[in-house]
């Protein structure tokens, strides 16, 4: 009985304060909205420098004199390694073919042994999820390969798509600080807003029903509820929308002959965790708002 009449009276009090509560519903949508979009942002210059880390090939060269035992032993740690998703080795004689069919060269008439003037080379591909603990794993084996010569690859694409993702966590924890503060005091300046503006009515009631003033928080934090609630899904209605928008144009810039790029959407895990963390941070800036109401309140029967 008691429940419902707290259901009730946080019902009755949303729409009695529906002005003060509406201008939190805004806030609250405003900042879940930035919060997901930025996470959107994100989340898809992730992916769009893995994509161009997978599309660009890197090159291993090893030493004119190497032997069958040698390449063989190279293609067993190639293709052992996780972060390689494929790879084909091109011995001098195919090296030497292709340069002649490239640049259109007549060498028919020349005594060249491609194998004394090209090396052996394998040529890979690196998974999108690559990273630099793995990466730097797999060149210190390759360095210890007998006949390794060098590696070629483009190092400061690696090196951005290791800082984007090493500072991606920063950023989130800066995100979700920003969003846990924002909506602390959202709620408990609205809240408080609402409590002051109805202070008599609520001592009256509490009294009528035999309760102590503890039983004014389940009503207002069944408030705070409604309107983290409401704001955080028109938000994200606003967030999904906009996405759904953006991806076409985005996919059409990024988009190249070499490769094809189309962005994440919203994910469902980042939507959750702002979520949860707009509604613990929400309610607890609303029960510290009247913990301090309360205390007052004792204090003036005190006196």
């Amino acid at each position: 009985m008691r429940e419902a009449f707290f259901i009730k009276r946080a019902y009755v009090n949303f729409f009695r304060n529906f002005q003060n509560n509406f201008s939190s519903i805004i806030n609250v949508a405003v900042v879940s909205f930035f919060a997901l979009f930025l996470l959107f942002i994100l989340e898809n210059a992730i992916s769009f420098i893995e994509k161009l880390v997978s599309s660009n090939s890197a090159i291993i060269i090893l030493k004119e004199d190497s032997s069958s035992e040698d390449i063989g032993g190279f293609r067993e740690i190639i293709r052992s390694e996780k972060i390689v998703e494929s790879f084909r080795y091109i011995s001098p004689e195919e090296a030497f073919s292709e340069l002649n069919r490239t640049f259109s060269l007549r060498t028919e008439a020349i005594d060249i042994k491609p194998e004394r003037v090209l090396p052996p080379i394998f040529e890979i591909r690196f998974y999108e999820g690559i990273d630099k603990e793995s990466f730097e794993r797999f060149i210190h084996r390759l360095r210890q390969g007998k006949g390794f010569k060098d590696i070629r690859v483009n190092m400061e694409l690696l090196e951005i798509s290791f800082k984007i993702k090493r500072y991606s966590i920063l950023y989130r924890i800066l995100l979700y600080i920003i969003l846990c503060i924002s909506s602390f005091y959202i709620l408990s300046n609205t809240i408080g807003l609402n409590l002051n503006n109805n202070r008599r009515e609520e001592i009256e009631l509490v009294e009528l029903l035999g309760g102590d003033y503890m039983d004014l928080r389940v009503p207002y934090v069944l408030e705070g509820l409604i309107v983290v609630s409401i704001g955080f899904c028109l938000g994200l209605l606003v967030a999904v929308t906009s996405t759904h928008l953006f991806v076409p144009l985005i996919s059409s810039i990024l988009s190249s002959k070499v490769f094809s790029f189309t962005p994440m959407m919203i994910s469902w895990i980042d939507a959750t965790a702002i979520f949860i963390i707009l509604l613990v941070s929400g309610v607890t800036g609303v029960i510290r708002f009247i913990r301090r109401f309360i205390r007052g309140l004792y204090e003036e029967d005190s006196i």
